[in-house]
């Protein structure tokens, strides 16, 4: 008896993206840091409106076409994020925040990155995935309201963190 063999497999062939996030979040000022003391003898939710002073985008880096359009287009597309082309200066914010009793407390807005690579790719008619290329890596505004903060009691204040 002789044996058969499978026959290989068969697929359509196509092409399509992958959407990769690399590295971790950063970090970069909308505008200046702003502080305000809580002289009650509770801990106090104090409001902070601040001018942003600094405009922010999300950028392209193209290594095989595509724009900073289809790039957010994509990242959406595939992650969970929600991304923000670009965020202009002039524009006031207001954050809210808790501060201890008889302690000053800073905040400074900012913007979050994250960076993903866009690779494209396709399925051969043997069902086997070839890697074409890195088409474009994004640095992509993923929060454009985020606060960085912190509250002292020192005379030298304190520098705000994501």
């Amino acid at each position: 008896m002789a044996s058969e063999s499978a026959p290989p497999p068969q697929c359509q062939p196509f092409t399509y993206y992958k959407v990769t996030k690399y590295g971790s979040a950063s970090y970069k000022p909308r505008g200046p840091i702003v502080s305000k003391y809580n002289s009650s003898s509770h801990k106090s939710t104090l409001t902070y409106a601040i001018e942003t002073t600094q405009a922010r985008e999300t950028t392209w880096a193209a290594e095989l076409g595509g724009s900073v359009s289809w790039g957010i287009g994509q990242v959406e597309a595939k992650t969970s994020y929600d991304v923000t082309k670009k965020v202009s200066r002039g524009v006031t914010v207001t954050n809210r925040m808790s501060v201890d009793s008889r302690k000053r407390g800073y905040t400074q807005p900012m913007v979050e990155y994250r960076k993903f690579s866009i690779d494209k790719w396709r399925e051969l008619g043997n069902c086997r995935q070839d890697r074409i290329g890195t088409v474009g890596r994004l640095k992509a505004i993923t929060s454009h309201l985020h606060f960085a903060e912190c509250q002292t009691r020192s005379s030298d204040g304190c520098r705000p963190k994501p």
